[in-house]
């Protein structure tokens, strides 16, 4: 890979404590190098802002929102922020863990669409780091299959049923909606009125139209259409131009994972509806009611009825399969009750027709004791004759 010599850092020291390695990955205005912690040897990633951006304030600030936001949500599923610093040279870089594996984007691209199991337990991990951001008033407002990362060096917990770590990374253009105590507004994202800043594929109506406000609400759209692109292996919103694809977002019908993907779970396309539903009222009202839900279509989790007030249950006639109606069978209930009550009951009455009949063998026994002692007091003693 060629690099211009301003943008080698390899070798350097930063920070005094980390020793900058090979260039391991680049995006548009920054570069990430595998570092080392001099003192303890261990691992990391270091994040250089481009040098042709050094010098530009709106650049600058992105970064350090990157590295505020990402240090704030306290998530084994968002990437972990160490350090944050300006090198000898001026250049702002920041410090954060290292990971190996590979973006869910390189995943669709390598594997194509995935089981519904593995794409609702990745999008679970997801809203995990989510819930934590929107908990501490950081909306990501980039979501993307290139910004969720499956990492194969952190250890995985057995229970959520994944090979590798789900991690949220590039909180670069993260809004920070904290107020401080004077009431004010905390540190904001580097939005300028009637600037677009985001991937368009993957962003809201609301962030694609002018006084559109970016919240909680903004980044389920967003992981709404990162699920389709994890059951499809495709775009949802697809255009060669902002123009096409603002359209497609903001005006034509929603298009339905089904169509692209024929094994995709019942109820798949009624939750993409919803989760990227074009009034914010209408969507998910948080990350984890949408991971419920989905996990619910998937078959991973327990029937939960929609918190909308508009929302009604719709029952749907398909034929039964047989486990099903024998299962049925032994709920039924027959003359009054169902097998289980009916075994119960008979129990109950041979226990109590069992006492009983102890009962009244002893009272009988007891009966003729009493009849037979009473006798023998009665009856006169017999007379003795003698000759004399």
């Amino acid at each position: 890979m060629q690099r211009s010599a301003e943008e080698s850092f390899e070798g350097q020291i930063v920070g005094g404590k980390y020793l900058v390695g090979p260039l391991v990955g680049s995006g548009g205005m920054g570069t990430v190098w595998l570092g080392q912690h001099s003192g303890l040897g261990t691992r990391v990633a270091i994040k250089f802002i481009r040098p042709q951006f050094a010098e530009r304030a709106d650049a600058r600030r992105r970064f350090e929102i990157e590295a505020r936001a990402a240090a704030s949500v306290d998530s084994k599923h968002a990437v972990k922020v160490y350090d944050y610093g300006v090198s000898d040279a001026g250049l702002p870089y920041i410090v954060m863990e290292y990971l190996e594996g590979e973006s869910l984007s390189e995943t669709l691209i390598r594997r194509g669409p995935l089981p519904a199991e593995e794409a609702a337990r990745i999008i679970q991990q997801v809203t995990k780091a989510l819930s934590k951001a929107h908990a501490a008033s950081i909306v990501h407002r980039d979501l993307k299959p290139d910004n969720i990362f499956l990492a194969t060096n952190v250890e995985a917990d057995e229970t959520d049923g994944l090979p590798y770590v789900v991690k949220v990374v590039d909180f670069g253009i993260a809004k920070m909606l904290d107020v401080n105590v004077e009431g004010g507004r905390g540190l904001q994202g580097p939005t300028q009125e009637g600037s677009v800043i985001g991937t368009p594929n993957f962003m809201s109506p609301e962030q694609l139209t002018v006084g559109g406000t970016p919240g909680p609400l903004t980044d389920i759209w967003s992981l709404g259409a990162c699920t389709f692109a994890a059951f499809t292996a495709r775009i949802p919103f697809e255009g060669d131009v902002l123009g096409d694809i603002v359209l497609k977002v903001c005006v034509a019908p929603l298009p339905a994972p089904s169509q692209y993907n024929p094994d995709a779970p019942e109820g798949l396309d009624a939750w993409f509806h919803r989760a990227c539903h074009r009034e914010p009222a209408k969507r998910f009202q948080s990350v984890s009611e949408l991971s419920e839900q989905l996990c619910k279509v998937c078959g991973l989790g327990a029937v939960q009825v929609g918190t909308l007030a508009e929302d009604r249950v719709t029952y749907q006639l398909r034929a039964a399969e047989v486990s099903e109606l024998e299962e049925l069978a032994d709920e039924m209930p027959t003359g009054g009750m169902n097998a289980k009550t009916a075994l119960l009951a008979g129990i109950i009455v041979g226990v109590t027709l069992m006492v009983g009949l102890v009962g009244f063998l002893a009272w009988r026994e007891k009966q003729a004791s009493e009849e037979a002692d009473k006798a023998n007091v009665v009856a006169p003693a017999p007379s003795t004759s003698g000759a004399h």
